[in-house]
């Protein structure tokens, strides 16, 4: 094989695909001899024939893919919302957790079993009125905060 009949037989096989989408007419001359050509006449009717054109996409295609774009471009924000969530409820389990360890603490001891600190660093036991202001505050944040 030549060189340029090697080069023809690369040009044929790479234009191929071009022609095999390429549109056929069938048109019918004035002697009633069917005729095919890539080139419709001109002053006759010529029907298209051939292989159907390619599929389009869908009319909501467009309007989907653009919604799964968007789906997928805020997926990360979302899993950032969730994990920020996720850290709240446990920050707030565990200080509920704490509160309720505070007030069992409280109900296993009595007022003057307890000491406190003031201001200047001097230590007191714990009267019955602070004893009990302090159990109430921890009964209050627990209703609120707590289910």
């Amino acid at each position: 094989m030549t060189r340029f009949s090697a080069i023809l037989s690369a040009i044929t096989l790479a234009a191929a695909p071009l022609l095999a989408t390429a549109e056929v007419y069938r048109w019918v001359d004035d002697r009633g001899q069917v005729h095919y050509s890539q080139v419709p006449p001109t002053g006759r009717e010529a029907q298209p024939v051939g292989p159907p054109a390619a599929p389009q996409a869908a009319p909501n295609q467009d309007s989907l893919n653009q919604s799964l774009k968007a789906a997928n471009d805020a997926a990360p924000q979302k899993k950032a919302e969730a994990d920020r969530i996720a850290q709240t409820q446990a920050n707030l389990e565990q200080y509920c957790t704490q509160l309720r360890e505070q007030l069992a603490y409280l109900d296993a001891k009595t007022a003057r079993r307890l000491g406190t600190t003031d201001e200047k660093g001097n230590v007191s036991r714990v009267t019955e009125e602070q004893f009990q202001e302090r159990r109430n505050e921890l009964l209050q944040k627990i209703s609120e905060s707590c289910s």
